[in-house]
């Protein structure tokens, strides 16, 4: 519950999540730094982000916006390419040694196993690899995203990494 700058309009301030393919998208508003003062037109408007959920066991995830966003506002989570022998990880992909031997079965061989990987579907921009609280390359209103692994190599994965997105 959060309350309207005028100190007498309570709201109620909710996430809806929506299925998207394998993913789940989740809209939520948030102010930073003050209480949530969604649906109070005294308040102003409040920022918005948009959070999906990204499986490590499927390959390109797809999802559609609300709004157009020009950054990755947080990443928290986490994913393994091989779950039973690699500790999980975030954004930034997998440090161990020992990996070195299976580099064929990296979906991008330039970035580590388990990097996330995000699409700008605009121009041919094609896709980036996404380290946390960054810029995008470009505005986006829908985008496809995955774990650094090659979709025959999904099987052994676990974990998700929730991704934000805001303006």
């Amino acid at each position: 519950m959060s309350k309207c700058s005028n100190g007498n309009l309570f709201f109620l301030t909710a996430a809806v999540i929506t299925m998207v393919g394998s993913g789940a998208l989740v809209n939520k508003a948030e102010a930073q730094g003050s209480p949530s003062e969604v649906g109070c037109p005294e308040c102003g408007p409040a920022p918005v982000e948009q959070c999906v959920r990204v499986h490590s066991e499927y390959g390109w995830q797809h999802f559609n916006f609300n709004r157009v966003y020009r950054r990755v506002t947080s990443v928290s989570g986490g994913w393994s390419v091989d779950a039973a022998n690699y500790r999980r990880v975030g954004p930034s992909g997998h440090s161990e040694p020992g990996l070195e031997p299976y580099n064929q079965y990296k979906y991008d061989q330039t970035t580590p196993f388990g990097a996330l990987l995000v699409n700008i579907p605009t121009d041919g921009y094609g896709y980036i690899w996404v380290r946390g609280n960054q810029q995008l390359p470009r505005p986006i209103t829908r985008t496809a995203i995955r774990i650094n692994d090659a979709d025959n190599a999904l099987g052994d994965n676990g974990g998700f990494l929730d991704v934000c997105f805001g303006i």
